[in-house]
């Protein structure tokens, strides 16, 4: 039986990377692989899941090397010496675990695309290189990509690593225009394949969560606008907040505005203080719903799917994703999308999608559709279809096949 191990900094976590990563997990076992889990943090760790703290870029010695690497006012006095005690520390855990699984293939998610864990990269080069192994590198985003990341006391790192050309490693991103830098800038060929969601079993509102709403502290008449991202800066919180206030006002209707993931990146005083000013409701519950119902992580026993099947409307003013999964999983859910134009979207919007901009008539907007359920319906019919068409998981479990044909691989059994 082939053995693949899926790498990264968590898995089965509630972030968009993980969520991606399940799904291809699920499909290397309808092939008949033996699929194990490696990275700093799994919550519920199973059988085939295996925790090493250190690869977790929330881990606080990583987190406090990473900030001093991209320390614009850093120097490399002591850094030299904390590198080289954090690469042997991950060596001295990591490889063992490798080599009691012996894998036939590594699955690395975003281990080679962002530097947050530079030691952890390295290592796993490093082994991949020395054990001759095959690797498929998935890069849901660039180090160029994030403004934070400009500079680094790792400059040769950066080159070498991110991404590294061996040759047993073939390249994946989520979007085109990603794939189409990456060989701008390196040289670097990669295939595409887009996130992937489930079409066959759309979310419900159903008796398991019928009282959810009632149990975030919602009443009847209140109108639930969901945005399912961290509260980070790049996501535009600040301007759902704006858009629920306002709606609130133009339509006289209760609304509120739920955010599901925690605040990272030192966002914490900046969205306190947005929430604080603002007259709009905001409901902020991180770590309350869980990737699956009855997550060992989560709070509640509701999931991020009971939370669109809920909802009115969802709304997604990000500057900048790698995919952007709220846009089809709202299509998935059938629920009107609000949404702020960031590059990855005119790439989905191609296919034919019809989102709502989150514009000066974004309100206007949504008032309407919410007072014509019909009209609403037809959008939600048309986007569902599109996306079934060209998303769907039959897709992923197609595109998978092939670039499992194209990477030295002993046959699947």
């Amino acid at each position: 039986m082939t053995k693949v191990v899926f790498v990264s900094f968590r898995l089965k976590s509630l972030d968009g990377v993980s969520a991606e990563a399940e799904k291809w997990i699920n499909v290397f076992e309808e092939l008949g692989c033996e699929v194990h889990r490696v990275a700093g943090q799994i919550p519920g760790a199973g059988e085939f899941d295996h925790v090493v703290p250190e690869l977790n870029f929330l881990d606080p010695r990583v987190e406090s090397f990473t900030l001093k690497s991209f320390d614009p006012g850093q120097g490399r006095d002591g850094i030299d010496n904390k590198y080289a005690l954090l690469e042997a520390q991950i060596e001295r855990r990591l490889l063992p675990v490798l080599e009691g699984i012996a894998p036939d293939i590594v699955v690395a998610e975003n281990v080679f695309s962002l530097p947050l864990n530079l030691p952890f990269t390295v290592v796993l080069c490093r082994y991949l290189h020395d054990g001759n192994i095959p690797c498929i590198a998935v890069h849901h985003d660039f180090y160029w990509q994030d403004p934070g990341f400009r500079r680094c006391l790792f400059e040769d790192l950066l080159a070498s690593h991110f991404p590294p050309s061996l040759p047993g490693i073939r390249h994946v991103t989520i979007n085109e225009s990603t794939r189409e830098e990456l060989y701008r800038r390196t040289g670097v060929n990669a295939a595409c394949i887009h996130n992937c969601f489930d079409f066959d079993q759309p979310r419900q509102r159903d008796s398991f969560n019928a009282g959810m709403r009632a149990e975030l502290g919602m009443e009847g008449g209140d109108v639930m606008f969901l945005q399912p991202t961290r509260a980070i800066e790049r996501k535009g919180i600040g301007v759902s907040i704006r858009f629920v206030e306002e709606f609130a006002a133009a339509s006289g209707q209760p609304a509120r505005l739920v955010v599901t993931g925690p605040c990272e990146q030192g966002y914490e005083r900046k969205f306190s203080g947005l929430c604080r000013n603002s007259k709009a409701k905001v409901l902020h519950i991180p770590n309350w719903l869980g990737s699956y119902r009855h997550h060992p992580g989560a709070i509640s026993a509701y999931d991020v799917r009971d939370a669109y099947a809920v909802c009115d409307m969802v709304t997604f003013p990000s500057s900048r994703e790698g995919f952007g999964n709220p846009v089809l999983e709202s299509v998935v859910h059938r629920r009107p999308l609000l949404v702020a134009d960031y590059p990855v979207l005119e790439e989905l919007r191609e296919y034919g999608f019809q989102f709502l901009p989150l514009d000066d008539r974004a309100v206007d907007r949504a008032v309407k559709m919410l007072e014509y359920p019909q009209l609403m319906a037809e959008m939600a019919d048309r986007n569902f279809e599109i996306g079934r068409k060209h998303f769907s998981l039959v897709n992923l479990r197609e595109e998978l096949t092939e670039l499992v044909s194209s990477v030295r691989l002993p046959a699947l059994d």
